[in-house]
């Protein structure tokens, strides 16, 4: 009597021997893929930290330059009050000297030649 068996025994060994080459190639193509997968993510999820890091960076700069333009813009302001005041002055000084009639230093005995 022939025994029948397993229909496995009818599939020759190195037949067998494929199929577990293949399946376990895939498993572990299959393994590779989720893990490439969630690298990617964890690449993507770190770049969003950095890019964020260093958009708050420029903001902090872009508000510390907008805070030296104020302070600028006032130094400004102060300066041309003090320009403005220095201008009043000499004005003021040239109309006593006219007033209290004072020669021109052209007029002075030692200035002569």
């Amino acid at each position: 009597e022939v025994d029948a068996g397993s229909p496995k025994d009818d599939i020759p060994l190195t037949l067998r021997v494929r199929a577990a080459i293949g399946t376990a190639l895939g498993a572990t193509a299959a393994r590779a893929k989720l893990l490439a997968d969630q690298e990617d993510r964890e690449i993507e999820h770190l770049v969003a930290t950095i890019i964020e890091a260093q958009m708050e960076k420029l903001q902090q700069k872009v508000k510390h330059f907008d805070e030296l333009e104020l302070l600028m813009k006032k130094e400004h302001a102060e300066l041309e009050d003090l320009k403005d005041s220095i201008l009043t002055e000499r004005i003021d000084v040239l109309r006593r000297t006219f007033k209290s009639g004072i020669a021109k230093w052209k007029d002075y005995p030692c200035v002569k030649s």
